[in-house]
C-alpha cells in the first residue's frame, strides 16, 4: 500500500507516525522533573495560604473571645466586691488564690470581706476572674471551674490555668475552656518559654536488669 492508498482514510497515531515520519511526543525525565516542581510549588503555595487562614481564624476567635470576656467582667464589676468575692470562694477558689489572680496580699483581700474599698484596678481583676468562671460553666460546660484552674496543665510542668490568670493570661485560659483539643504544650510554649528545660526532672524512671523498675539520675548534657 502506497501513500496514495491512504488518501480518504482516517489514519491513527501509529500510521502517521510510520508513513510521514512523524515522531509520537514522548516524556523525558526533564519533563516529569519540572511538572512535580511545578505541583510541589502549587502544593506549597496552598499549604501556606491554608495555615495564614487558620492563623487568621484563630486571632479574629481569640479576639472574639476577649471581647465576651471583657463585657462580662464590666457587667460583673458593677456588683458588690464582697458578694463577688463570696462567689468565688463559693466555687471552691482558697483566699490565697483569689489574692495570687487580683495581684494582692490575704490581708488585703480580707479587709475587701470586711467591706473596705478597693482600687477600680483591683475590682476589675476580681470581676474578670468571676466573669471567666462563669462563662466557663455556662458556655464550656466546665463543672468544677476551680478544680480545673487547679490542675497543672502539663504532666511535665507544674504550671496551672491560675498561674495563667495570675500573669494575666486570660485569653490562654479562655482558650482552653472553648477548645478542649487544644494543645497545653503550645499554650505553656506562649506563656512560658523554656518550660520543658525549667521543669525537667533530674531522676528518670527505668528497668532494671531484674525485670523491676528503677530510679536513677538523668546525665545533664553538658
Amino acid at each position: 500500500m502506497g501513500k496514495a492508498d491512504l488518501i480518504g482514510q482516517s489514519p491513527t497515531g501509529a500510521s502517521i507516525g510510520r508513513y510521514w515520519d512523524i515522531d509520537p511526543p514522548t516524556r523525558t525525565i526533564s519533563d516529569v522533573a519540572e511538572e512535580a516542581g511545578h505541583l510541589r510549588n502549587r502544593t506549597k503555595m496552598l499549604a501556606d495560604d491554608t495555615s495564614q487562614l487558620h492563623l487568621s481564624v484563630d486571632v479574629l476567635h481569640s479576639d472574639a473571645l476577649a471581647v465576651e470576656l471583657q463585657a462580662s467582667a464590666n457587667q460583673r464589676a458593677r456588683e458588690d466586691l464582697t458578694r463577688l468575692l463570696q462567689e468565688l470562694n463559693g466555687l471552691g477558689f482558697s483566699w490565697r488564690a483569689i489574692a495570687r489572680v487580683a495581684q494582692v496580699s490575704v490581708p488585703a483581700l480580707r479587709k475587701w470581706r470586711m467591706g473596705s474599698p478597693a482600687t477600680g484596678e483591683n475590682r476589675r481583676r476580681v470581676a474578670q476572674m468571676v466573669a471567666l468562671c462563669q462563662i466557663a460553666s455556662d458556655k464550656y460546660l466546665i463543672e468544677d471551674v476551680a478544680g480545673w484552674l487547679e490542675t497543672p496543665l502539663h504532666a511535665d510542668a507544674p504550671t496551672t490555668g491560675l498561674d495563667l490568670l495570675a500573669g494575666d493570661r486570660s485569653d490562654l485560659v479562655l482558650r482552653l475552656a472553648c477548645n478542649r483539643g487544644e494543645n497545653p504544650s503550645q499554650v505553656l510554649d506562649e506563656f512560658e518559654p523554656g518550660w520543658r528545660g525549667r521543669y525537667a526532672s533530674a531522676v528518670e524512671v527505668f528497668t532494671a536488669p531484674d525485670g523491676l523498675p528503677g530510679m536513677r539520675l538523668v546525665e545533664q548534657e553538658s
